[in-house]
């Protein structure tokens, strides 16, 4: 379905580098949602674009998110560097992009929010499969 974009928002740790999404439309068009190539830990927020951005039906979102555990990162919370995995704290690490949008037709709404529910329930049970480390992490979060 055709989606009108309104904003982004952006997360990351003291890690997070840099962090970008991208739009690829039916016809090849490439359109830069977000660029951030020197991440900040302040930077975690919702931003709004100026004008709606039009994404027709069809449209490939890519998400690049690069991270930086060396002693040359400036913000890196650890000295020596040492190993990170992903997890709720600062010192921990994560990255997220997500696209605030709304469907042209109003009619499409509830067909959106359970298409998102279920590419974001797909996405969670490939990770946990892939994971076990991060699966034991969320069901003793879950206990708590």
């Amino acid at each position: 379905m055709a989606v009108d974009a309104a904003g982004i928002g952006a997360h990351a740790h003291y890690l997070g580098k840099q962090l970008k999404m991208m739009a690829t439309l039916p016809g090849g068009e490439a359109k830069t949602l977000l660029v951030i190539k020197d991440w900040d830990f302040a930077w975690q927020d919702r931003y709004f674009f100026r004008d709606l951005v039009a994404l027709p039906k069809g449209t490939r979102l890519d998400v690049e998110i690069h991270w930086d555990n060396s002693a040359e990162n400036p913000r890196n919370p650890s000295n020596p560097p040492a190993r990170v995995t992903w997890g709720e704290e600062s010192k921990d690490e994560m990255g997220s992009i997500s696209l605030m949008v709304v469907p042209h037709e109003e009619s499409d709404l509830a067909t959106l929010r359970e298409d998102t529910n279920l590419r974001r329930n797909q996405l969670a049970r490939t990770r946990l499969r892939a994971d076990p480390a991060l699966a034991k992490k969320i069901a003793q979060f879950l206990a708590e």
